[in-house]
């Protein structure tokens, strides 16, 4: 499970990876040495390396590295036909703790109240820091990195992978998808089992929210998403994946031209550098629902008119609880799993 979800992190959140004492090959036009990188600056080389690259990221200061992955829901096509706004409906926190090897990937619902805001137009509003202390006080970790990509950059990457497979876990049909393309909807239908995904077809699959059989809520959307993850390393190493085998210099150079990040080169290397021991580690999936948070209803039941989600702990002490419990591999233990309640009103 670490490697599924740690390589997708790396290539689709512009090399965010784990491991350590890795040998790749660097191309440039005075050089074609092999470069052996490590994470710690103050490891040394062994005699037979002749030459140590220089370099500093943001993450070496903290052996707790957290980095936001950020989906928005636009393209060139809506950009172009008058959408100036956008909001931000899928957000995973990473969150990898070199000490105790625990990896955590963590989930808001996109209409949780923060900052007289839902969260999900905090980025579009407040920018990069506007969201960045709303997770920071959600969650109560300090957060360094971003990533975003719009509907374009993931079925970009989808299809330069030549598709993906994806495990269905449960079968649904959405009556009232939103046609992409324009303003009507459509039915889209997935059957159980492991499906060939385009970036069209992934992209639907993560964004449907209104499904049957169980799939019609932000929880179980978040979910499917981690299922796109596992399926994008699953189907890395396809003959059709252009990315394979890895550069990371020309990697970054090309997925910072179709995503945006506050990671630079040298992070980049320093995250990929950790790939090596990736089996040491341990993910868990951690999706905000009804045990964190409650729909108090909408005005004049309450002072909401809209459908959002409040804190059950104003302070998000039990949610900052849950983090620091996962990430040290403390288990709690719940004897139901709940769920977020299904939004009745608001379209997509």
């Amino acid at each position: 499970m670490f490697k599924k979800t740690l390589i997708f992190v790396f290539f689709i959140a512009s090399c965010l990876g784990l491991g350590a004492v890795f040998l790749y090959t660097k191309t440039s036009a005075d050089s074609r040495n092999k470069v052996r990188l490590i994470p710690n600056p103050d490891e040394s080389l062994s005699a037979g390396d002749k030459k140590t690259p220089t370099f500093s990221s943001v993450f070496q200061k903290d052996p707790q590295i957290n980095i936001l992955l950020i989906g928005t829901d636009t393209s060139l096509e809506r950009r172009n036909n008058g959408q100036y706004g956008y909001n931000t409906d899928a957000t995973i926190l990473v969150s990898i703790d070199t000490t105790t090897k625990n990896v955590l990937l963590t989930s808001v619902p996109r209409d949780l109240w923060v900052n007289n805001n839902k969260i999900n137009a905090l980025f579009v509003t407040y920018g990069w820091d506007g969201l960045k202390r709303a997770y920071e006080d959600i969650t109560g970790l300090q957060i360094e990195g971003y990533i975003t990509a719009d509907f374009d950059a993931f079925q970009w990457f989808v299809n330069q992978m030549g598709g993906i497979d994806v495990n269905i876990k449960t079968s649904f049909t959405d009556i009232s998808f939103p046609n992409q393309h324009d303003s009507d909807i459509m039915q889209v239908s997935f059957e159980q089992g492991t499906e060939t995904m385009t970036g069209e077809r992934a992209l639907t699959y993560a964004r449907s929210r209104k499904g049957n059989n169980g799939e019609g809520s932000d929880l179980m959307r978040a979910k499917r998403q981690h299922l796109i993850l596992q399926g994008i390393i699953n189907s890395f190493e396809n003959p059709g994946n252009i990315f394979w085998p890895m550069d990371i210099t020309s990697f970054y150079e090309t997925m910072t031209k179709h995503m945006e990040t506050n990671l630079t080169l040298s992070d980049s290397v320093y995250l990929w550098d950790f790939y090596t021991f990736r089996k040491d580690y341990n993910v868990q999936s951690f999706v905000l629902d009804d045990a964190f948070l409650y729909h108090p209803g909408v005005y004049p039941d309450s002072p909401y008119t809209a459908w959002v989600f409040i804190p059950r702990d104003p302070d998000y002490s039990d949610i900052h609880d849950a983090v620091k419990n996962k990430l040290s591999g403390i288990e709690l233990l719940v004897a139901d799993e709940p769920e977020v309640q299904t939004e009745q009103t608001a379209t997509e």
